[in-house]
């Protein structure tokens, strides 16, 4: 597997409003998606970052912290590597392109993320 970059990042809070206010508001983040419990911000090196509030389903082994999504090459073959080492894969979605992500949790208990980018 060759990691090539973080090119993603996200958190899962309680505090949803107050947190998109912060990172809008105080660290300038360009709004570039919004719905309910659900929120996109860019940065501008074109980077995202991504806020998930209580009411989201989908991401509810966010539980420890914000998850920092790392670019791969191959995210099959990335994906792959990570069973055969016997890594606890999450959620995440792969197209038929080998286009997508998919998390996973690490040796130290934290959730990660594999990106095609």
């Amino acid at each position: 597997m060759q990691v090539t970059r973080i090119g993603w990042a996200g958190t899962r809070t309680d505090s949803y409003e107050a947190m998109v206010g912060f990172l809008t508001g105080v660290l300038g983040l360009a709004l570039s998606h919004r719905e309910q419990d659900f929120t996109a911000l860019e940065l501008p090196s074109g980077d995202t970052f991504e806020v998930f509030g209580p009411g989201d389903a989908d991401h509810r082994y966010f539980t420890t912290g914000p998850v920092v999504g790392f670019t791969v090459e191959d995210l099959p073959a990335a994906v792959a590597e990570l069973e055969r080492a016997g890594v606890e894969l999450l959620g995440g979605q792969v197209d038929e392109h080998g286009e997508g992500w998919r998390h996973f949790r690490a040796p130290d208990g934290n959730v990660y993320e594999l990106t095609s980018g």
